[in-house]
């Protein structure tokens, strides 16, 4: 195989439409087989061959992937495809006899291939234009590439935007429905014990003890809005602290081992606000007499683990109903995982691992 080429009887206008041709296909297309088609149609234009193929390197390595619509049945298909292997493997271009390939090289790295089957032995190959297609054509490459990563990245931008927008007035929505109901119920009970008030004076600290009430729970919410014992107290004291209210407000009894390590922000308000969803649902579903809570590191990875003995539930049926999806959501942000095991009359077990990692701020 000869790999001093020269095509030195390719016409000037030809070789520059050529070059034309290529560059305007990184604006036209970001499709990465489209630019290597429309390429090798211009260099078939451009040295009058016979046929010509391109070549992608597939996904997966070095095999390389045949871009169809080339103008012509190349009657010396296999051995072209081989020289294409060829140029590649060697990363030069390559000759024999008629046939001639050449790689698509950007930093050293093969994009593509083409092949040519200029029809009859030609005596001079013109390295240097065959080099600038090959230029622009890497170019063209990249330039798919980058739009196409944009674009990847404009979508998966959208997406989370769409999935915090949804999370945010989901918690509007409960938040608003905790203030209806709880709240709400509350005044309503203290609006009714003032009215009584007027012909019962002794009511009134009857009054007192709602409106103290209410105000626990307002000051409740606020905590769960905002977890700013986090700030002051660091995640094992604030989880302490939630753990001693929710048992105070719910009975349940809560046996609890708590020993996490130094944590960056974004892990202690991850992991305390699925502690605190796991335990909310407790409260209002499980119907348990007891829940235990272990957060501990775990060879590379750290744990939280909240379970209950009380009625359990089909996960796949209540996923969404019970907050579960934002929990997942939490623990993969930080890439890790939650894992739901429960069944009717079995309890439950809410399971969050995270990558045991960044220290404290």
């Amino acid at each position: 195989m000869d790999t001093d080429l020269a095509l030195a009887d390719c016409p000037g206008g030809h070789r520059l439409a050529a070059l034309s041709r290529v560059a305007a296909a990184m604006a036209e297309t970001f499709e990465p087989a489209r630019v290597l088609e429309r390429s090798i149609e211009a260099l078939i234009e451009a040295t009058d061959a016979r046929c010509g193929e391109a070549y992608q390197v597939g996904p997966d390595g070095p095999a390389l992937e045949v871009v169809r619509g080339c103008r012509g049945i190349c009657p010396f298909k296999r051995r072209l495809e081989g020289l294409a292997r060829e140029a590649a493997r060697r990363r030069e271009p390559v000759r024999e006899g008629r046939l001639v390939a050449f790689p698509v090289l950007r930093e050293g790295e093969v994009r593509g291939v083409f092949g040519l089957d200029l029809g009859e032995e030609r005596e001079g190959i013109d390295g240097c234009f065959l080099g600038a297609v090959g230029h622009l054509t890497a170019l063209a490459l990249d330039h798919a590439a980058l739009v196409r990563e944009f674009e990847r990245r404009e979508a998966e931008r959208v997406r989370l935007l769409r999935k915090w927008l949804g999370a945010q007035e989901e918690e509007r929505r409960r938040v608003g429905q905790a203030l209806h109901d709880e709240v709400g119920g509350i005044l309503t009970g203290a609006l009714l014990a003032l009215r009584l008030a007027k012909s019962d004076p002794e009511r009134l600290e009857e009054v007192r003890k709602v409106l103290g009430q209410a105000l626990d729970e307002v000051r409740r919410l606020s905590r769960e809005l905002r977890p700013a014992a986090l700030d002051d107290l660091g995640l094992e004291r604030a989880l302490r602290r939630h753990l001693q209210e929710f048992a105070g407000r719910t009975g349940i009894r809560v046996h609890a081992r708590i020993d996490p390590p130094k944590l960056d922000r974004a892990r202690q308000v991850a992991l305390f606000r699925i502690a605190q969803e796991a335990l909310t649902n407790v409260a209002r579903h499980a119907q348990a007499e007891n829940v235990w809570v272990t957060l501990e590191p775990r060879g590379n990875r750290l744990v939280l683990e909240v379970r209950d003995d009380g009625e359990g539930f089909d996960p796949e049926r209540t996923a969404d109903t019970l907050g579960l999806a934002g929990m997942r959501e939490r623990a993969e942000q930080l890439e890790g995982r939650l894992q739901i095991v429960s069944a009717r009359g079995e309890g439950t077990r809410v399971l969050a691992e995270v990558p045991l990692a960044g220290g404290a701020d």
